[in-house]
């Protein structure tokens, strides 16, 4: 974990644990306990949870190098599920211990502090239970409705917390409150107005170099500063067309990097954003925001450090790609077995991973169209411990499910595997 990494979990479980003992405390309190009740609890408690999701999603780089995207994801699914939860107690709650019961649901016949909170609620609902079933064309537009929603939702629970005043007539709650809601503000400024104002991430295309029939290479150059901290092997960036920071964007692998900040990405054409990506000119601008990602094996140590075994499916060679090209650069040591699902005709690097096999200890196998299972994985693992070992995994979500699978099955603990899911 990176100084900056361990600063951010730090600070952040900090701010988040503070609201949730003053409530304790003033809970237990005789002398408190009357100016916060379990509803207010109950709605502070779900208001920390999704304070805890807008900081998780807001690309924080020392975050995201330590969770990687996949446990990013599923962090924001179960905190997701867990605020609506919350939320809804907190309703019911609100509704039993008010005169009106039902009633209070009614927008027009209560004050502006509930009618915000119903609105919170309602597009709570929306984001948890509608957004994810909704039929929506395109990815980007999905994510950009949730986004706006989201901001949405902050807003009027803010509104609903300022106007009700419980929590700012306790002496304990409001200054922890304060510092959560402080925080929050300023990540939420920093990912849509600060970079985005300041032109961070700005790109030029350099070239698109054609790979296979449908997959290309986008070559890009820093048109100011490069990317600060450089991207490391597997990593990844999001990529937009427009600056505007809510124009539509999605996640690319960095297939390879230098020290002047050239950034390739190799890219499939696999809808209206990627196709578009691929068919830019040379000297079009683009705005990168990253690296992001944890899909990065570890330094080697010493001569008792375990191998690498790679697993790729079709574009998901792009970071392993990454991973070798540097460590042929560094002459790593360490022997590399890399296990590779391809789709016919579409062999992507593949003289350059012959010329790497001369510079690196790396072996290489093909699936050639058969299904990947155990005893297939039990041919390439290398001799020893499979716990000494690190194993990257990167495809298409059936790929790396039945990898998991087939290495678990060896004896591969699961913390051993990194795995990074496209599609």
């Amino acid at each position: 974990m990176t100084e900056r990494g361990r600063a951010w979990v730090m600070g952040l479980a900090l701010v988040l644990l503070m609201p949730l003992v003053a409530i304790t405390l003033s809970l237990a309190s005789p002398r408190l306990s009357g100016t916060i009740t379990w509803t207010s609890a109950l709605g502070l408690l779900a208001t920390v949870l999704m304070s805890l999701i807008v900081v998780l999603v807001s690309r924080v780089r020392g975050l995201t190098r330590i969770l990687g995207v996949e446990v990013s994801n599923r962090l924001h699914r179960r905190l997701g599920v867990a605020t609506a939860g919350f939320t809804l107690v907190h309703v019911l709650a609100a509704v039993l211990a008010s005169p009106k019961g039902l009633g209070m649901l009614n927008p027009f016949a209560v004050g502006p502090a509930t009618q915000a909170g119903i609105a919170a609620t309602f597009l709570l609902v929306v984001i948890a239970g509608v957004l994810p079933r909704a039929t929506v064309r395109r990815y980007g537009q999905t994510a950009r409705i949730h986004a706006v929603l989201g901001v949405l939702v902050l807003l009027f629970v803010g509104l609903h917390v300022l106007l009700f005043g419980d929590i700012a007539e306790n002496p304990l709650v409001r200054v922890p409150a304060a510092m959560l809601g402080g925080v929050v503000l300023v990540v939420l400024l920093r990912r849509w107005l600060i970079r985005p104002a300041l032109g961070r991430g700005a790109h030029v295309v350099g070239a698109v170099r054609p790979e296979t029939p449908s997959t290309s290479t986008v070559v890009l150059h820093p048109a100011g500063r490069p990317l600060d901290p450089l991207p490391e092997p597997g990593q990844f960036v999001w990529i937009r067309l427009r600056r505007l920071p809510i124009a539509e964007e999605h996640p690319f692998t960095i297939a390879a990097s230098t020290r002047s900040g050239v950034l390739e990405l190799t890219v499939r054409d696999q809808g209206p954003f990627s196709g578009g990506l691929l068919d830019l000119e040379p000297g079009q601008p683009v705005w990168v925001d990253g690296p992001h990602g944890a899909f990065v094996p570890a330094a080697v140590s010493g001569p008792a450090d375990g191998g690498l075994v790679l697993i790729a499916g079709g574009v998901g060679v792009t970071p392993i790609m990454s991973i070798l090209r540097a460590h042929a650069a560094a002459a790593d040591p360490r022997a590399h077995t890399l296990l590779l699902a391809e789709r016919e005709g579409e062999a992507l690097f593949a003289p350059e991973i012959v010329a790497l096999s001369r510079r690196l200890d790396l072996s290489v196998l093909r699936t050639e169209g058969r299904r990947l299972d155990a005893g297939m994985l039990r041919a390439v693992l290398p001799t020893g411990v499979p716990g000494r070992h690190q194993y990257f995994v990167c495809g298409p979500p059936p790929l790396v499910g039945a990898a998991i699978h087939g290495l678990g099955t060896l004896g591969v603990p699961a913390g051993a595997i990194m795995t990074e899911r496209f599609g």
